[in-house]
């Protein structure tokens, strides 16, 4: 994996609140991942990732607990990944992204997955 950090985190800093999904859903994702999973955050900060920007998040319905998984996790980083990449912290598995919603992003870049996360469904 070969990663622009400083032009990912450029990306990032981009990237305003108004324009990030506001659904119940991704609106609990953001709350709540940067503190639940701080060494994925940590590792996607060293990429120049805000966890706390996705790309997509693919939420699961919350069970019986009221834990809601996110069973896809999706960032775009700025440079090229090699498909077999694979990463793992705890039991999170990192991947490059067969399929994912159109980043109209010209430059080379390449969208980075995870999972499964669960967090509590704040409502």
């Amino acid at each position: 994996m070969q990663v622009n950090v400083s032009g990912t985190r450029e990306f990032y800093h981009s990237i305003t609140e108004s324009s990030l999904c506001d659904c119940g859903y991704c609106r609990n994702y953001r709350l709540q991942v940067k503190s639940a999973f701080p060494d994925v955050a940590m590792y996607l900060d060293s990429l120049g990732i805000d966890i706390e920007k996705p790309l997509e998040t693919s939420p699961l319905e919350p069970d019986e607990n009221g834990m809601l998984e996110y069973c896809c996790c999706q960032y775009i980083a700025l440079g090229s990944c090699e498909p077999e990449y694979h990463h793992k912290i705890a039991d999170i598995e990192f991947r490059a992204a067969t399929s994912y919603p159109s980043t109209g992003i010209e430059q080379a870049h390449f969208v980075l997955e995870f999972s499964p996360i669960k967090l509590k469904y704040l409502r």
